[in-house]
């Protein structure tokens, strides 16, 4: 039975289906469709995890979305530790988002 799949995958996926004794067919992605990709496999990784109702199954999504944050992060040119300083300096700057603060209005 063939199963079409057509989406990006951790690097590791292809070689585990070959052990359990299947064939995989796998394209290598220009940058451009990587990035694409990436992107839509953010989409998915963020509902999967809307849809995730134990505990740790979101943490296993949330997992996947910082996976995914840090390879778009290299395809535009930062490592994680840049992200990680970026992200550092802003939560210094602004807070970060443990408050719970949920901004309704602004009077002038």
């Amino acid at each position: 039975m063939n199963v079409n799949y057509n989406k990006l995958v951790r690097d590791r996926v292809p070689e585990i289906i070959q052990a359990e004794g299947k064939q995989v067919i796998v394209k290598h992605l220009n940058q451009a469709e990587h990035f694409e990709q990436a992107r839509l496999k953010l989409y998915e990784e963020l509902k999967e995890y809307e849809d995730a109702n134990i505990d740790e199954e979101c943490l296993e999504e949330l997992a996947d979305i910082l996976e995914l944050a840090y390879a778009i992060g290299k395809m535009h040119g930062a490592s994680y530790e840049e992200l990680e300083v970026i992200r550092r300096n802003k939560r210094e700057l602004k807070g970060g988002f443990d408050k719970g603060l949920f901004l309704e209005e602004i009077l002038e």
